[in-house]
């Protein structure tokens, strides 16, 4: 029983230690309630979404099949029922218009004017004693529709889409029946009543589909949205990669996502509907809030809205995110040695050069020639590990990254006899700063960094005459193979997610002080709606 104690006490102690505790940090934020993603869909986005809708609409419409229902008639003294079996669309003419208009604060009105419909049918007749089966034709024209649709947040932070009111006039009606055998012609006396009843159902039937449409896909596009993969879009590590930015990327991603619920219900305005998302960048392996939070994005609410169909702002609380739930979890952590760097750079950590190895003049013995004179015919290695917690801050030029990283030098004999005998030679800190410049096109958001401060500080060294100065010459490591790696490996990153759903065109950066604004056009794929409608709806 003490031994199950024991290690019971240690277990836990690992859990504990596994979790990098942070001490608060001056520069946060400490007030919740602000969104760290906030997007405004214009008029002019809706009505494209609207657009699009339609003809997915009309598409299913024209395919409607197979539906049933009954009807009762009564005529001197003769009750019966008229069941209509597999009711099917023969043609369609779509709305020759339609409307869109928002009705603060949550609801949309979706208009159709002026659509006909042909319609085929068989049915049977039932008035005990007699029964009579036959088929039907009909047309429908003139009909509009007008549907009302409330947007409300769910207590999951999903959007949901209930229709409040749907209604349809006919402005004209015509059924023909076609009965068989000898009691046709009594039938047929029912004409004008069962076309009564068809000019009544056809609105319900209509209702009820386009309901059907909404409230079920609505949410469901949300979806794609409020919860973003981003593992998948960076490159797939192959089980043999050795490269040390490829293995630092893909264990910095995996199980990467963007945790976009909605945080307040969404907000109609006569131009535009605002939702407010979380905005965090977490992992699957963590859990748990920041204990800080987005700041306000107030210089927004001072400019006028750009003539896009879709505005995003981005505070820089997204990417602070990440980087806290990353640094818990020790992923910032970099070794950097001989067998990982790529063969260009394989030189660069060896304590001679040129060498019979290493056709090549620069490397860690040249730059700090003491390494290269106490430990000859060696290579050297680093392990970069995260000294304080990285801080991005967006500004009006892009982004500024704060970084603070201690760094152990270790000297390894090249003899393979004497490879385990590693030397602790330098341990020293770096103080860095990046500056990230966006530059956004239709598929991706373009970002190149510039390391522009390197400020080194020596803490222990096994090696006589180094100082800072000595140290700084490394900045080449940093500077050509870094900086550079990181660089393209954020450009990759940075791709806009949802390519198969929409397009980006034209899109428009804006820097401000805690956010970013992202305003575009868009083109929805209709192929990848449909395929996603295909799946919720029923016709």
């Amino acid at each position: 029983m003490q031994l199950f104690r024991w290690c019971l006490i240690i277990l836990l102690i690992q859990f504990v230690v596994s979790i990098r505790q942070v001490n608060v940090q001056k520069q946060w934020y400490r007030y919740p309630g602000n969104p760290g993603v906030r997007i405004r869909l214009t008029k002019k986005g809706a009505n494209h979404i609207k657009t699009v809708g339609v003809q997915i609409f009309n598409d299913y419409i024209s395919q409607l099949k197979g539906y049933s229902t009954s009807m009762p008639f009564s005529q001197i003294g003769i009750n019966g029922i008229v069941n209509l079996k597999n009711l099917h669309v023969k043609n369609y003419r779509p709305p020759q218009v339609s409307v869109l208009n928002f009705l603060p604060p949550r609801h949309v009105v979706l208009g159709l004017e002026n659509l006909d419909i042909g319609l085929g049918s068989d049915f049977t007749a039932n008035a005990v004693p007699i029964v009579v089966e036959g088929n039907l034709m009909g047309t429908i024209s003139g009909m509009t529709v007008a549907l009302t649709t409330e947007l409300l947040t769910d207590v999951t932070g999903k959007m949901n889409a209930v229709v409040r009111n749907c209604s349809a006039l006919i402005a004209n009606s015509h059924i023909t029946i076609n009965p068989t055998g000898p009691m046709g012609i009594f039938v047929k006396t029912f004409e004008p009543m069962i076309n009564d009843s068809v000019r009544q159902r056809i609105p319900e039937i209509f209702c009820s589909r386009l309901q059907n449409l909404v409230e079920k896909n609505i949410s469901k596009l949300f979806e794609f949205i409020t919860k973003i993969n981003l593992e998948d879009y960076f490159p797939k590590m192959d089980k043999s990669e050795r490269d040390v930015m490829n293995m630092f990327i893909s264990h910095l991603a995996k199980g990467m996502y963007v945790d976009n619920r909605m945080i307040t219900q969404p907000l109609l305005t006569m131009d535009y509907i605002e939702t407010n998302h979380q905005g965090e960048i977490q992992f699957e392996s963590l859990s748990g809030p920041t204990p800080f939070f987005p700041r306000p994005m107030e210089q927004m609410f001072r400019e006028p809205l750009s003539d896009h169909m879709a505005h995003f702002y981005v505070s820089d609380h997204l990417l602070n995110s990440m980087l806290y739930y990353a640094y818990q979890d020790n992923r910032l952590a970099l070794k950097i040695d001989e067998s990982n760097l790529p063969k260009e750079m394989k030189s660069f950590v060896s304590t001679q050069c040129p060498s019979k190895r290493h056709q090549t003049f620069v490397c860690v013995g040249y730059l700090i020639p003491e390494i290269g004179k106490l430990y000859p015919d060696s290579t050297t290695s680093f392990a970069i590990l995260p000294h304080g917690l990285p801080y991005v801050m967006f500004n009006r030029d892009g982004m500024a990254v704060e970084i603070k990283n201690r760094i152990l030098t270790y000297a390894i004999p090249d003899d393979p006899a004497q490879s385990r005998n590693r030397s602790q030679i330098l341990v020293f800190s770096i103080n860095g700063q990046a500056d990230i410049k966006f530059s956004p096109t239709s598929e991706s958001l373009n970002a190149r960094m510039n390391l522009n401060r390197f400020n080194v500080r020596l803490h222990r060294s096994a090696v006589r005459g180094i100082d800072e100065t000595s140290i700084a010459r490394l900045s080449p490591l940093s500077k050509t193979f870094i900086a550079p790696r990181l660089s393209a490996a954020v450009e990759k990153g940075a791709r806009f997610p949802l390519q198969d759903t929409i397009k980006f065109i034209n899109p428009v950066i804006k820097n401000y002080d805690g956010f970013i604004s992202l305003s575009t056009d868009f083109q929805l794929e209709k192929k990848k709606i449909e395929s996603i409608v295909r799946k919720s709806i029923e016709f």
